[in-house]
């Protein structure tokens, strides 16, 4: 259902990659979306980090998201969830981490063989930079 709503939507690690709905400049493959073991959707924006915003512009409300209320209720199901919720959020980081630092790496051979970088590889720079601070942040 969320899938089929997406644009560019491509098969990364455990999960999917697609086109952020939010209509924002660097939208291009910066939403993740993985399931979790108990069945929920795990999404997130590298770039604009506006979740309730992208289910507005899809049409879809948080519950969409959770095929069914969790079944154990106690504290240590709560927590498990809690875990299982950081995981996934370290695991799509630590893959912007990995693409944007090749980014960087590139750059930096470039700049090395006394090659002068063109604006658009700049952007790309800048932009790999903040999807890095971005991933740092998700990562504390």
């Amino acid at each position: 259902m969320l899938l089929s709503r997406l644009e560019g939507v491509r098969r990364s690690g455990d999960g999917w990659r697609a086109n952020c709905p939010n209509g924002h400049a660097k939208a291009r493959g910066s939403l993740s979306i993985t399931e979790a073991d108990d069945g929920r959707i795990l999404l997130s924006c590298f770039a604009c980090h506006d979740a309730p915003a992208i289910l507005r512009t899809l049409d879809l409300e948080l519950a969409d998201l959770f095929p069914e209320r969790i079944r154990d209720p106690s504290p240590e199901a709560r927590q498990r969830a809690r875990e299982a919720f950081k995981r996934n959020g370290w695991h799509a980081a630590l893959g912007v981490l990995g693409r944007e630092s090749g980014i960087v790496l590139l750059a930096a051979r470039d700049m090395l063989a006394g090659k002068t970088l063109v604006d658009d590889d700049v952007e790309r720079l800048v932009r790999a930079a903040d999807r890095i601070q971005h991933a740092r942040e998700a990562l504390a």
